[in-house]
């Protein structure tokens, strides 16, 4: 019985062995970083690496100026300004970039700049006074140029942000151009979810943004401005095998010192957010975020390729009555931070392409269309995006 029993025990062991590992580490433990709040994510896919206190809205300081900036290079795109467009600096504008209580570069009341030199004051030097000027480039009111915030926060798919001002002081520190009926403590509130959803948009839609944040200096003026991120600049921060190139900090007396940070590691791009880090001194911001950094790298987490299931990306199109044609899409996998099989997927598709009653595709449909997108769950693996991975169709062939 008792050689029964080994032999038994024996091919069960073995046979656990073989087969795929279904509980593979998600994400890291959370409440690690002596913080707020925290929060990594991979920045494609919107996967969750870590998780601490993410939903509790609290204040962001500058690191609103990121929706800032956003908003300006939309309006550059939409060619109601350039990069070279020149913003002069009026009395109101200029008693905030003299502040020296506040985060600047030296503006002249009277002289005008041009948006590029106020896009890299306000991300590599965090300058108050350059951001406002931006705010007003337009002829905006701050509570106009808020509208302006508030409209980018809800494509973005923030929801619940509080916007006070294009720069992330208190209403009554923006002087001259406070909003009126606001309380003058009031400042702006994001979620650390929220702020990871807001630095992943930037990075992935907004490449020359990202490129400027990440310079270590910038001149103005004649004069060389450094970048107070120190995660670029100072060597004790780095971290084995990650590559940090931006973003951006935040700091005030409610906020406390923040940091939402990006950067490449196993060929993936990672954005982190500290909020409100507990030290001595603002560096606390790096060093929390520099144990973040080695948290994802100590960690087993291993960014794989996932294949999406044949009935994703092969669909059927109704041609003529009951006549259909076989088309394929893009994309055919998926990255995932751990091994995630097939039986794991749940997909949920919202096509914009003409469908039937049926919800089938139907004809003509173009070589590159896109048809819509669907979400992808991954049992086990949580995402920003509570719906799962968006991932866009993609036709790629082309019926009449």
């Amino acid at each position: 019985m008792k050689k029964f029993i080994a032999i038994f025990l024996t091919c069960w062991l073995a046979l656990l062995s073989w087969l795929p590992s279904v509980h593979a580490e998600t994400f890291i433990n959370a409440n690690q970083l002596d913080a707020a709040a925290a929060l990594a994510i991979d920045a494609k896919t919107g996967q969750i690496l870590y998780s601490q206190n993410i939903n509790q809205k609290l204040p962001i300081a500058s690191i609103s100026k990121l929706l800032t900036v956003m908003v300006i290079e939309d309006e550059i795109s939409q060619h109601q300004l350039s990069w070279n467009t020149k913003v002069k600096i009026n009395q109101k504008v200029a008693a905030i970039a003299d502040d020296p209580e506040y985060s600047n570069v030296s503006l002249t009341q009277g002289q005008s700049y041009t948006a590029s030199d106020l896009v890299k004051a306000a991300l590599i030097k965090s300058a108050d006074g350059a951001t406002v000027a931006l705010a007003g480039a337009l002829g905006d009111s701050t509570a106009q140029f808020n509208q302006k915030l508030q409209k980018k926060a809800r494509q973005i798919g923030i929801k619940d942000a509080t916007i006070v001002n294009s720069v992330g002081l208190t209403n009554s520190q923006l002087k001259d151009l406070a909003v009126k009926n606001i309380d003058d403590n009031a400042e702006n509130k994001m979620s650390a979810k929220d702020v990871g959803k807001m630095a992943a948009y930037l990075v992935n839609h907004y490449p020359d943004l990202l490129k400027i944040a990440g310079q270590t200096s910038f001149q103005l003026d004649g004069s060389t401005v450094n970048n107070i991120n120190k995660m670029l600049t100072d060597s004790q921060y780095q971290t084995s095998g990650v590559t940090i190139d931006g973003l951006k900090t935040g700091t005030s007396d409610a906020a406390g010192a923040c940091l939402v940070s990006t950067a490449t590691f196993q060929n993936r791009r990672i954005v982190t957010v500290v909020l409100h880090a507990n030290g001595d001194s603002t560096d606390a911001r790096f060093t929390a975020t520099q144990k973040l950094y080695q948290l994802i790298a100590n960690s087993s987490l291993t960014p794989q390729k996932t294949a999406l299931p044949k009935s994703f990306y092969q669909r059927s199109v109704v041609k003529f009555l009951f006549f259909k044609h076989q088309i394929k899409l893009r994309p055919r996998s998926i990255t995932i931070w751990e091994n995630a099989s097939d039986s794991r997927l749940t997909i949920y598709d919202h096509l914009t392409a003409k469908t039937n009653r049926s919800g089938q595709l139907k004809a003509p449909i173009k070589k590159g269309q896109s048809l819509g997108y669907s979400y992808v769950k991954v049992k086990g693996v949580q995402f920003i995006n509570n719906h799962g991975l968006r991932l866009p169709l993609i036709s790629q062939t082309t019926v009449q």
